[in-house]
C-alpha cells in the first residue's frame, strides 16, 4: 500500500482532545501542524488566533498523543504469521496436534511451517517430540518455532534432511536435545535451530516485500508510526530500501542489522543519516545468549529445574564485545540481547569497554534485560544503557518464571523500577511476533505486571511496577531518545514531525481493564492521515 500524498501545504490545527505532554493529559491545548510538522502546540484560543485561516480538525474528547514507536519488534516475523500455523495460546500437546492437522490439510504443498507453542503452558509442562508429528506430516518436513523463537519442534523427515543423528554434534551456540538413548527428539535450540531452517526455501524478493508490508501494516493498525526492527539481513535490507525508494512504506523504519560481520562493515562504512526519514540503518542486533522459556537464557547459576545446565552463549561474548565497539565507533547503535543474568553482566561489562575506547552519539541498548542482579540493574543508568524491554514478557512468563529461577534469585526478574530508579532510559516494545504487538496491552502489563485474567494477585514482583506515564513515555519519547531523535519524534511539540495518535478515551484515566481493549482511534503519519485497517 502506497503512502499518502505529501501533507497539504495549509496549516490544520487539531483540537477537542487532552494533549498528551512529558506531565500527562492537558485539556485546552491544540496543535498546528504544516508540511509534516507541528508548527505550534498551546491554548486553542492561541494557537487559533495565530493561525487564523488554518483548517480546523475538532476531534471528539479523547486523548492526542505522539504516534508510538514500537522499540523492539521483527517486523517480517510478524508479516509471515499469515503464511504460516498459528500455535500460540493452546493448551496442551492434543491441541497442536489437531490445529496441525487441520492446517497441513489445508495447505497440502511445501514445509510445515508454524509458530507459538509454548510447552510451559501444558499440563506436564515436557517439550514435544518429532514422534508426535511424525504420524500428521509423513515424509512431509515440519518446522515449528517456539513462542520465543529460540527453539524449534520438528519432526524426523526434517531431522533426516539436515543429517542430524545421535553422532552430531551439538552446534556453538546451540543444543539438540536427546532422549536417554542419545537420539535426537526433535527440539532443537538456538543455534542448532538453524541446522533445519537453513535448509527451508527463500521467499521471493516480491513474497519478502509483501511480508514487510504486512508486518508494518499491522503495527500502524495498533498505532506505531515508526518501528526499531531488530535483525535485518542483506535481502530484507534491500527490500526496504526499494520499498522506501517506491514510498511504500506505512511507516518509518530503524533497521538494525544481523550481526553478520560483512553485511556489517560494508553498512556501517556508509555513515548513519542524520535527517529523519522513512528508513535509516540504526545499528546491529547482536545475541549473547537464548531464551528462559527454553533454558537458553545465560544465568550466573545452574537453572533450578534443571541443574545441569546454565543456558548457552548464542555467540562468543569477546566477539560481541569487538563488534559492538566497531558500531559505536561507527556512529551507530549496537543492540546487545541478553535475556539471562549472566549475559546482562557480560553485556555490561563489554559495553563499559567499549564505551571507554568512544562514545557515539547514540546510546548503546541491551534488549529483553529480562534476569538482572540489583548490582547489575543499578550500571544501566550509569553507563547510559538503554533498557529496551517488553513488559508483556513478565505478564505471559511469570507462572513458570519462578521454577527456572528458584526462590533466592526469582527477585532479579523484570527489575524495570530498578532500571528507572537508577536513571537508565527505558524504551518500550513488544517482540512481535513473539508477544502480541499490541501496545495498550503492554501498557497494562507495566502499571500491573498481571496478565489479562488478574493474575498473579497484585502483580509479579510489584515493587517493580511503572507508572502510566511511566509507560506511555517509554512507548513515545524514550523511545525516541533511544533511538537519538528526541527532537523529531515521541513528543508533541513544536519542530517534530506531525506523527499522531488519537484515542477516543482518557488515557491517563481509564483502568487497566479498559486499557487493555482500548484501540486506535486516527493515525496521522508525516502530517497526513492514514487508515489504521489493514
Amino acid at each position: 500500500m502506497p503512502l499518502p500524498p505529501p501533507p497539504p501545504p495549509s496549516i490544520q490545527i487539531l483540537a477537542g482532545a487532552d494533549l498528551w505532554t512529558a506531565q500527562g493529559p492537558q485539556s485546552g491545548q491544540a496543535l498546528a501542524i504544516r508540511k509534516g510538522k507541528i508548527v505550534a502546540v498551546g491554548p486553542v484560543e492561541a494557537v487559533a488566533k495565530a493561525h487564523p485561516k488554518a483548517q480546523r480538525i475538532d476531534l471528539p474528547g479523547g486523548t492526542l498523543l505522539p504516534g508510538l514507536i514500537e522499540g523492539h519488534a521483527h517486523v517480517g516475523g510478524l508479516g509471515a504469521l499469515s503464511r504460516k500455523v498459528d500455535l500460540t495460546g493452546l493448551a496442551d500437546l492434543h491441541s497442536a496436534q489437531a490445529r496441525l492437522r487441520t492446517w497441513s490439510a489445508a495447505h497440502p504443498q511445501g514445509w510445515l511451517l508454524g509458530r507459538g507453542w509454548d510447552q510451559n503452558h501444558w499440563p506436564d509442562k515436557q517439550f514435544p517430540k518429532a514422534v508426535d508429528l511424525d504420524a500428521l506430516t509423513g515424509s512431509r518436513p515440519a518446522f515449528l518455532q517456539r513462542v520465543d523463537g529460540h527453539a524449534a519442534w520438528v519432526n524426523s523427515a526434517a531431522l533426516a534432511m539436515a543429517g542430524i543423528g545421535p553422532k552430531t554434534p551439538d552446534p556453538a551456540g546451540g543444543r539438540i536435545l536427546r532422549d536417554a538413548t542419545g537420539r535426537p527428539t526433535g527440539i532443537l535450540l538456538d543455534a542448532a535451530v538453524d541446522l533445519v531452517e537453513k535448509l527451508i526455501p527463500e521467499p521471493s524478493s516480491a513474497e519478502l516485500e509483501a511480508r514487510l508490508k504486512a508486518g508494518l501494516t499491522a503495527l500502524r493498525a495498533n498505532g506505531f508510526t515508526a518501528v526499531a526492527d531488530m535483525g535485518v539481513g542483506a535481502r530484507e535490507l534491500a527490500a526496504y530500501r526499494r520499498m522506501a525508494a517506491a514510498g511504500t512504506l506505512p511507516i518509518r523504519v530503524f533497521a538494525y542489522l544481523n550481526h553478520d560481520h560483512r553485511l556489517m562493515l560494508r553498512e556501517l562504512k556508509q555513515g548513519r543519516a542524520r535527517n529523519l526519514s522513512f528508513f535509516q540503518v540504526q545499528g546491529v542486533k547482536f545475541y549473547l545468549d537464548g531464551a528462559l522459556g527454553s533454558r537458553g537464557a545465560r544465568l550466573l547459576a545452574p537453572y533450578a529445574d534443571e541443574p545441569s545446565t546454565q543456558g548457552l552463549w548464542v555467540t562468543d561474548p569477546i566477539k560481541v564485545g569487538m563488534d559492538a565497539s566497531i558500531t559505536l565507533r561507527a556512529g551507530y547503535q549496537p543492540a546487545i540481547h541478553a535475556i539471562g543474568d549472566a549475559a546482562n553482566r557480560v553485556a555490561l561489562e563489554l559495553l563499559a569497554k567499549a564505551l571507554k575506547r568512544g562514545r557515539g552519539p547514540l546510546p548503546p541498548r541491551i534488549e529483553h534485560a529480562q534476569i538482572v542482579t540489583a548490582e547489575d540493574a543499578a550500571r544501566f543508568g550509569k553507563l547510559r544503557v538503554v533498557a529496551s524491554v517488553q513488559p508483556v514478557h513478565c505478564t505471559s512468563d511469570h507462572s513458570w518464571t519462578p521454577a527456572r529461577l528458584g526462590p533466592e534469585r526469582v527477585d532479579e526478574a523484570f527489575p524495570w523500577r530498578s532500571f528507572a530508579s537508577g536513571g537508565a532510559l527505558l524504551a518500550f516494545g513488544s517482540d512481535a511476533p513473539v508477544e502480541d504487538p499490541n501496545p495498550y496491552i503492554s501498557i497494562a502489563a507495566a502499571e500491573t505486571r498481571q496478565d489479562p485474567a488478574g493474575n498473579p494477585p497484585g502483580g509479579f514482583l510489584p515493587q517493580h511496577r511503572l507508572t502510566r506515564l511511566e509507560a506511555v513515555r517509554a512507548y513515545t519519547s524514550g523511545n525516541a531518545e533511544a533511538l537519538g531523535r528526541a527532537k523529531d519524534l515521541g513528543a508533541l511539540q513544536k519542530g517534530a514531525v506531525a506523527d499522531l495518535l488519537w484515542v477516543q478515551a482518557p488515557l491517563g484515566e481509564i483502568s487497566p481493564e479498559a486499557l487493555r481493549k482500548l484501540r486506535p482511534g486516527r493515525l496521522w503519519v508525516n502530517g497526513v492521515e492514514v487508515p489504521l485497517a489493514h
